[in-house]
């Protein structure tokens, strides 16, 4: 039982069954919801805090707040508010680690950081869209699952703390919290999007050099460090990292909030940009040579270099086809991709592609709002009960730019790489997915030609569309998720 939070067996409907992990905001236990009957992950708040009506009002305002962001790499918030004196928040229990411990074995690679943190940016972008800030990005509040699906945490009690500068230093989580602080919030200005931006950035280079970008210790020298140090150079530290990540690390930590990326998806997509310049990716030995076209084959274990594997039921999984997003020496521009599934590795055809008309200049119009269309009903997932043969499934991509296609084995090591014209096209046939199967697609795509619009879309083998997105951006890179 930990000094400041008692632990007992039960809080209100909440069966405690285990801590989960302890730190200066609380107590994070896996619970049984009674009422619900499910297990979550039940954030119990510091005894003091309850006391604190300014800070009650603020978790409440935040966490709903929180809750209604619906970006699959944010940790749904199930419910909040107190019982028995105790503050709580009840969210989805997720089977992951803290990148914080994945960065503690060594320095990343660069494709999987680039990976990983893609995510949060997309996670960051949709809040960021919503008026809603998280204050407190560091890889402490990043899950990563078996499949390396990324999950971005404590939205709601990081602003809730944040607005509170004597709750943060008596949560005691000043120091992990300040290593990834923007510098305008020591100066007293408001925070915004930018400020996220930098924590963001600061998460990245953590990844690709091994440790915090500052290593000061004492709290006066690393808000120095902040306020006036320049941020690392990992090329300079990692021989092996390109040097063009110099440069996405220098601007999304430059002091001055606007000369950082506008939005947490632009410094994603510099940092994919800055990896195409790696030129050709290191192959293990026993990776087989370049085929001439297409033909990815399943993997039995998720390839840790998936932009952004989607979240579905069950164990998830992500097919041996995986995208890194990269732009063309000749076209200026490319797509990266996912496809998410559960159960059975399935078989996978490439469909004949179509080539379209060259690509034509983005549009000059205003980006347009994301349009996504109703999720469908469970039962327009795959059947593969009674008998019954689930669907196969067709994803579309759809672009102003070429699409490029990595293909890698399960350890993520480069077998085959293609460049096909958009829209790019695969049908795969999810009949041996399982009941549970769900169909799911993500893409990014990126270009240095102004505006960037991609759609992506999953029709169903009887031809309807069961899923369907369009983005546009004004800033060069654009993404889009597609799932249910």
């Amino acid at each position: 039982m930990s000094a400041d939070i008692d632990r007992p067996a039960w809080l209100g409907p909440y069966r405690l069954e285990g801590l989960l992990g302890r730190g200066g905001m609380g107590e994070v236990h896996r619970a049984f919801d009674t009422r619900r009957g499910r297990l979550v992950a039940l954030k119990v708040l510091p005894a003091e805090l309850a006391h604190d009506e300014a800070f009650r009002v603020r978790l409440r305002r935040e966490s709903d707040n929180a809750a209604r962001l619906q970006d699959p790499h944010v940790i749904p918030i199930h419910d909040f508010g107190e019982i028995d004196g105790r503050l709580f928040i009840d969210m989805r229990l997720v089977d992951g680690v803290g990148l914080d411990r994945l960065i503690a074995a060594g320095p990343m690679d660069p494709r999987r950081a680039v990976a990983l943190v893609t995510q949060v940016a997309e996670a960051l972008t949709d809040a960021h869209a919503h008026g809603v800030l998280h204050r407190d990005v560091k890889p402490s509040n990043i899950l990563v699952t078996g499949s390396d699906f990324v999950y971005l945490a404590d939205f709601g009690i990081a602003r809730a703390l944040a607005d509170d500068a004597t709750a943060l230093t008596r949560s005691g989580a000043t120091i992990g919290t300040l290593a990834y602080m923007a510098p305008e919030r020591f100066d007293g200005g408001a925070p915004d999007a930018r400020s996220d931006i930098y924590s963001l950035a600061c998460t990245l280079a953590e990844c690709l050099i091994g440790r915090a970008p500052f290593d000061a210790t004492s709290l006066p020298s690393l808000m120095k460090a902040h306020l006036t140090s320049d941020p690392p150079r990992p090329s300079r530290i990692r021989p092996d990292v390109p040097p063009a990540f110099d440069e996405v690390i220098a601007r999304g930590m430059a002091k001055d909030p606007g000369a950082r990326y506008p939005t947490a998806r632009d410094l994603a997509a510099a940092a994919q940009y800055a990896l195409s310049q790696w030129g050709p990716l290191p192959a293990a030995a026993h990776a087989p040579a370049p085929a001439p076209a297409p033909a990815p084959a399943p993997a039995p274990t998720p390839a840790p270099t998936a932009i952004a594997p989607v979240a579905v039921r069950g164990r998830s999984r992500i097919l041996a086809l995986v995208a890194g997003a990269a732009l063309l020496a000749a076209a200026a521009g490319g797509t990266g991709f996912a496809l998410g599934r559960t159960s059975a590795p399935a078989s996978v055809q490439a469909a004949p592609t179509t080539v379209p008309p060259a690509p034509q200049p983005p549009s000059t119009a205003s980006p347009a709002a994301p349009t996504t269309t109703p999720r469908p009903s469970s039962n327009a997932g795959p059947i593969a009960m009674g008998g019954e043969r689930a669907p196969a499934y067709v994803y579309t991509v759809e672009s102003n730019y070429p699409v490029t296609l990595f293909y890698t084995d399960s350890q993520g090591d480069q077998i085959n790489a293609t460049s096909v014209p958009a829209p790019w096209r695969l049908e795969v046939d999810t009949s041996a997915w399982g009941a549970d199967a769900t169909p799911s697609l993500t893409v990014g795509s990126t270009s240095t030609k102004g505006d960037t619009t991609v759609t992506c879309t999953i029709t169903d083998d009887q031809g309807t569309v069961v899923a369907t997105q369009t983005r546009e951006s004004a800033y060069a890179s654009a993404s889009c998720a597609v799932f249910f």
